[in-house]
C-alpha cells in the first residue's frame, strides 16, 4: 500500500524523463551497460500496451538479487513505490504468476530476462486508498508549486518596487563597485601583514598600559612550582 509521503511511479516517471532529457540535450547518453554481477534490470511500464508497441520503459533499475539467484518483488516496489508488481512473460507478452508469492526464483529470472537482457514488469491492480494518496500527493505538490511560483513572483515585484521608487538598489551596487575597487587595489597578502601589524599593536599597548604583565621569570617560577603559568 502506497502513502503520500512516498513518490508515486507517475513521479518517478517524470522525473527520469526530465533527466533522459537532459542527458540528450547535453549529448551524455552512452549506452547502457550490463548490470553489475548479482543485480538485474528491470523495466516499468505503466501499461501492459507499452510493450506490445515496444515503447521505451517508464522507468528502469539495476534490482539486486538474493544470495540464492531469485528476485525479491518487495525490492522492485519499494524502488518504484508500487502496490503491486508482476513480470510479464516475454514470450506470451502477459502477465507471469510466480509461484511464491513477492518472489522470483533462480530460474523464473533466467527465464523471464532470457532473450532481452531485463525483466519487464507492470502494476497490474491499484486499490482505491492508494490511487487516492497519489492524487493527494499530486494536489499537494502542485499547491506547493503554485506558492513557491507566488512568491518568486512577489519578491520580483518588490525588487520591482525598490529599484523603481527607491534609491536603495543604486547605493547598493556603488557601495559594491567602491569594495571591489579596494579590494583589488590590496591583496591578501597585504591585508594579512596589516592584521598582523595591528596585533603587534594591540599588544605593545596592552603591555605599557598594565593589561598584560609578561613577567617571564615568576611565570617560571610559578610553573616549576605549580605547573601553572597564571600568576
Amino acid at each position: 500500500m502506497g502513502n503520500t509521503v512516498a513518490k508515486s511511479p507517475k513521479e518517478l516517471t517524470l522525473s527520469s524523463q526530465r533527466s533522459l532529457e537532459k542527458q540528450r540535450q547535453l549529448i551524455l547518453q552512452s549506452a547502457s551497460a550490463a548490470p553489475p554481477p548479482g543485480y538485474v534490470r528491470a523495466y516499468f511500464y505503466s501499461h501492459l500496451y507499452q510493450i506490445y508497441d515496444k515503447s521505451p520503459p517508464d522507468l528502469a533499475a539495476d534490482i539486486p538479487l538474493c544470495p540464492s539467484g531469485g528476485l525479491d518483488l518487495g525490492v522492485v516496489k519499494q524502488e518504484w513505490g508500487l502496490e503491486t508488481c508482476l513480470p510479464v512473460d516475454p514470450l506470451r507478452w502477459k502477465p507471469f504468476q510466480p509461484g511464491q508469492p513477492n518472489y522470483l526464483s533462480a530460474v523464473a529470472v533466467e527465464v523471464l530476462s532470457n532473450g532481452q537482457g531485463c525483466i519487464k514488469f507492470i502494476e497490474p491492480t491499484v486499490s482505491h486508498q492508494t490511487l487516492m494518496q497519489r492524487q493527494t500527493r499530486d494536489v499537494v505538490l502542485g499547491v506547493a508549486t503554485l506558492i513557491q511560483l507566488s512568491f518568486l513572483r512577489a519578491l520580483q515585484a518588490i525588487y520591482q518596487c525598490l529599484e523603481d521608487d527607491t534609491p536603495l538598489p543604486a547605493m547598493y551596487r556603488q557601495m559594491r563597485r567602491r569594495a571591489q575597487s579596494v579590494t583589488a587595489i590590496w591583496s591578501w597578502d597585504d591585508l594579512l601583514n596589516i592584521f598582523i601589524l595591528c596585533m603587534w599593536f594591540g599588544l605593545a599597548v596592552a603591555t605599557y598600559g598594565g593589561y598584560i604583565q609578561w613577567a617571564p621569570m615568576e611565570r617560571g617560577r610559578k610553573w616549576v612550582r605549580t605547573g601553572s603559568f597564571s600568576l
